[in-house]
């Protein structure tokens, strides 16, 4: 009796696009701050905690909080479309 072996590859392909980032800003002051969360324990409140000591340090506008499905995958793109158009920065945050 023969068995079969079966080797998956997990990793995702190379993006074929270049991805340009966005230019830095000046300062965080009166700025609206994004957080996306990966959905790994704890994480959340990793970042609630990093924005909480932003706010404390350069009195934002306002802080937006929002997560991925799955820890695994990439935010998808309405996820990074919403926040793009919501906020002017964006911490993304692990947690464990």
């Amino acid at each position: 009796m023969s068995t079969k072996l079966v080797v998956l590859d997990p990793r995702q392909a190379p993006s074929a696009s270049m991805v340009v980032p966005a230019q830095r800003l000046m300062t965080l002051h009166d700025k609206r701050l994004g957080l996306l969360w990966n959905n790994r324990l704890g994480g959340d409140r990793i970042l609630k905690n990093v924005a909480n000591l932003l706010n404390d340090k350069h009195q934002l506008k306002e802080i937006y909080f929002t997560k991925k499905t799955f820890i695994g995958n990439a935010a998808p793109p309405e996820v990074i479309d919403d926040l793009v158009s919501r906020v002017d920065a964006v911490v993304v945050g692990l947690g464990d």
